[in-house]
């Protein structure tokens, strides 16, 4: 792939080759009757389309192949041909493949455990920053290689460990980079799909891939079209297809992102030339006209497709003097597709746990079991549920073939900047009025604790509304049953407002939590549990309601035990395209107040589903809450509605009592979805109907009671599913007492609705 950041350049200052040993007469003892004839694809992303063109056009004209070299890109369409796949099958497989997702390490919310879908929505600014005694810690790489891997894996199926990749239809080669010292290192046996990622790891971008003790990057740093390498290994003739990004012009060099590029591609094309240059008359070189096509444009595969196509044909007598007699190229032919299995039968399976985890937890998530036949996409899956724990780095695994059966060997690497990590919030709603939420907030969380997953979890909130918290969590017998124990800290603050929305103070409450608590994870998306907690807290009143009280503050305690029960498919919190999400809670209480002790009741009951056709989706929700308690008592829990998307036209929590109902039903239109980015941040239209209605208030005064009958609202809003969080920018409109209505724009970040 084309090499766009600055830590190629160190890299390119210096070049070494390292061969492969293997002798060259295996690789050329086919060819008995014709001289034997090598196909060197160069490295450079998405325009590596041209690459099938060409091989197209190769069989159209009866070309037999006896080697074939490939770096990256090239090593791809390479290494798939060698295998037996016919030029429609690897055009199949690139137009079917989402390539976006090798540039995403990160699973989908859906396939994630539950503990972690909730950590994750709570502090969605995950920076992979790892803490421990030495200080902050990163990763290698902006990418990890897993999802690279899975891309990989769900291309070439499962394929066996080869002792000698000259054991494929078509001898093969990929060319990849030592980090170390820059040297060429050509990939001749082992796992192929390891052997084509470390030709396809940007250096600085992908972490690089450790194979027998060295550190192996994308090809394209050492030899982007590797000529020599192909002669070296007994070629006789060359034909070498060069792909490389053109160089940029003046009126493009705009930016010292550009000129690093320029400086690149300098670099790059200096070694590619020299390949070039070492072509004779009996090879042939062929540079297909890919003109803007970009590095990552993987949607444009057609058009570099047909530019290699269209490159080839322009050669054809050139390309014919390759050409083998009929017969010998039918018999070439038939060697060539080797009949592949869609499963493969695994007979044992050894883990490599290089990682606290307990082994077998690492292998109930795997699901595998010896003595099946599995797909590769049952494998791909098996990986997805382990890497879905999210205390990975990389979860890999390889087949090997013995005299006893097909082994499956799995390598699980816990992260390098763990085993704790810090990830952060920020979330602002701003109605351009009166009306201002804000709040940034930190997590820490120190996982593997246990074999079977226990971790400690601490988070600080400052803000309009202000948290401190701090949680054990423990898997007992299984990784499946927890307890836990935890204390929380929180300052909240509703808004009092007159009917005019003019600001009559603030209602505070500050709350202190202790809990314990046992669960079952009924699946990685379902829980049940139970919990004792214990409560003290505080309000403070607005200064006018203090008057008529004649106190400003009313402390109390709240003791008893709750259940939850959670089930959660969503793919995303804020913009979910599939899936649904049920929550149920309830709490029994007895509350001590005013030196009085009664028994309460809360309730919270909400559920999400959404659904996606194309761009369209519509996503409903329902949401109650009722604190229930004896005739006349005060009403300690207090719920709110107001804010975009949640009764849009209102400030933020502006309307607050003891019950509040609420529905809505969001249309999102989605603009664009960059596919072939490290980071997925699709931008959306929508529009919102919702309804809902507040019951009950805290204490028998008129300013505090805010009891409404069902009120109608809606919002129209641009979104972005940014990096930290989702972003909205909105126009709401509600109703209001007497037929009068209430409006605002709101400036929405990081806040799930």
């Amino acid at each position: 792939m084309k090499l766009n950041f600055i830590a190629g350049l160190s890299l390119l200052l210096c070049c070494s080759f390292a061969l492969s040993a293997t002798d060259a007469q295996p690789i050329c003892a086919q060819a008995l009757q014709r001289p034997c004839t090598a196909l060197v694809l160069g490295g450079g992303g998405a325009r590596g389309g041209a690459h099938l063109g060409v091989l197209r056009q190769l069989e159209q004209q009866g070309v037999a192949i006896d080697l074939i070299v490939g770096t990256s890109i090239g090593a791809f369409i390479g290494g798939l041909y060698a295998t037996g796949h016919s030029p429609d099958q690897i055009e199949q497989i690139l137009r079917q493949l989402e390539w976006g997702s090798g540039f995403r390490d990160k699973v989908y919310r859906d396939e994630m455990p539950l503990r972690q879908k909730e950590q994750q929505d709570a502090f969605p600014i995950r920076l992979a920053l790892g803490v421990d005694e030495t200080g902050l810690k990163a990763p290698k790489g902006v990418l990890l290689g897993q999802a690279m891997a899975e891309l990989i894996l769900q291309a070439y199926g499962a394929e066996l460990n080869h002792a000698d990749f000259n054991q494929l239809a078509i001898p093969f080669r990929a060319v990849a980079t030592d980090l170390t010292n820059r040297g060429t290192v050509v990939l001749a046996k082992g796992s192929l799909l390891h052997a084509v990622q470390a030709s396809m790891s940007i250096p600085g971008v992908v972490r690089p891939m450790e194979l027998d003790g060295r550190l192996l990057v994308d090809g394209g740093v050492a030899n982007n079209l590797p000529v020599s390498i192909a002669r070296g290994l007994g070629a006789e003739r060359v034909i070498a297809v060069s792909i490389d990004a053109p160089l940029l012009n003046k009126n493009q060099l705009d930016s010292a992102f550009a000129v690093t590029d320029q400086l690149t591609n300098f670099l790059v094309r200096q070694v590619v030339e020299q390949e070039i240059a070492s072509l004779g008359s009996d090879d042939l070189l062929i540079e297909p006209e890919l003109g803007t096509i970009g590095t990552l444009d993987f949607g444009r595969f057609p058009e570099s497709i047909a530019a290699g196509t269209a490159a080839a044909q322009a050669l054809h007598q050139q390309v014919q003097r390759f050409a083998a007699a009929p017969a010998d190229y039918q018999q070439w032919l038939v060697q060539q597709r080797a009949e592949r299995s869609e499963r493969v039968q695994i007979d044992r399976i050894t883990l490599d746990n290089q990682s606290r985890m307990g082994d077998q937890l690492i292998l109930d998530r795997l699901a595998l079991q010896p003595g099946q036949q599995y797909r590769s996409s049952d494998l791909k899956e098996g990986l997805r549920q382990v890497y879905g724990v999210d205390t990975f780095e990389r979860v890999s695994m390889q087949l090997v073939e013995a005299e006893d059966g097909t082994e499956l060997k799995v390598q699980a690497q816990e992260k390098s900047w763990g085993p704790g990590y810090l990830n952060f919030r920020f979330a602002l709603e701003d109605d351009f009025q009166a009306n201002r939420y804000y709040q940034l907030a930190a997590s820490y969380t120190y996982t593997n604790l246990s074999p079977l997953g226990a971790e400690w979890h601490s988070a600080l909130a400052l803000g309009s509304d202000k948290q401190l918290q701090t949680e054990l969590y423990w898997p007992v017998l299984s990784a499946r049953t927890y307890v836990s124990v935890g204390a929380v800290h929180n300052n909240n603050v509703l808004g009092v407002q007159d009917q005019g929305l003019l600001s009559l103070g603030e209602l505070l409450n500050e709350e202190n939590l202790l809990y314990s608590e046992t669960g079952w994870d009924l699946s990685d998306h379902a829980r049940l549990s139970l919990k004792w907690q214990q409560i003290r807290g505080r309000y403070e009143f607005p200064r006018f309601v203090g008057e008529q009280l004649g106190t400003h503050y009313l402390a109390y305690r709240r003791d008893g035990p709750g259940m939850e029960f959670v089930w959660d498919r969503l793919n995303n919190p804020a913009f979910p395209s599939r899936g649904w999400r049920i929550s149920i809670a309830k709490h029994w209480l007895e509350d001590d107040v005013l030196a009085q002790r009664t028994s309460s009741q809360s309730q919270d009951f909400d559920v999400m589903a959404a659904r996606s056709w194309q761009p369209h989706t519509l996503r409903a929700r329902w949401h109650w809450q009722k604190y229930q308690s004896a005739e006349g008592a005060l009403a300690l829990e207090q719920h709110s509605l107001g804010g975009l998307l949640n009764l849009s036209g209102y400030p933020k929590n502006y309307l607050f009592g003891s019950e509040i109902r609420f529905a809505s039903l969001v249309y999102l239109y989605r603009m664009n979805e960059n596919r072939f980015s490290i980071v997925n941040a699709p931008f959306y239209l929508g529009t919102s109907i919702e309804r809902g209605k507040v019951a009950g208030n805290m204490i028998n005064l008129r300013e505090l009671a805010n009891q409404t009958d069902w009120i109608w609202a809606g919002s129209l809003f641009a979104g972005w599913d940014s990096p930290i969080g989702p972003i909205y920018l909105g126009y709401g409109v509600a109703e209001q007492e007497h037929g009068h209505r209430t409006q605002r724009y709101y400036l929405s970040i990081g806040q799930n609705y």
